[in-house]
């Protein structure tokens, strides 16, 4: 991402006063998910290499019920949209299809 770019979302936040309120779904969920929580439907799951959090795929397997496409990108991190957006936008359109193929 360019500087630019990163100067651009600071400033959006700053100037809306929503960076508290953005920030808000990484405090809130950090310890309140239910560990015992499980997902039964279809599912496609991108992890890429420099986000924050990545987990290999039999842990995700065990709350991810039904993971019909599993995809490990080369690049891209915890903003994949900013940051590979071709890629990212190639993604979501091969996973959603595979989500809704398997619903079929």
């Amino acid at each position: 991402m360019s500087r630019d770019r990163i100067l651009d979302d600071v400033t959006l936040y700053w100037l809306t006063r929503s960076g508290a309120s953005a920030a808000r779904i990484y405090y809130e969920s950090h310890n309140s998910l239910d560990p015992d929580l499980r997902v039964d439907v279809p599912s496609a799951i991108s992890i890429y290499p420099r986000d924050i959090e990545k987990y290999p795929r039999p842990w995700a397997q065990e709350r991810y019920r039904q993971i019909v496409r599993w995809r490990s990108p080369e690049r891209g991190g915890h903003f994949p949209s900013l940051e590979v957006p071709e890629f990212f936008v190639n993604d979501l359109q091969e996973g959603l299809a595979a989500v809704l193929a398997a619903t079929r």
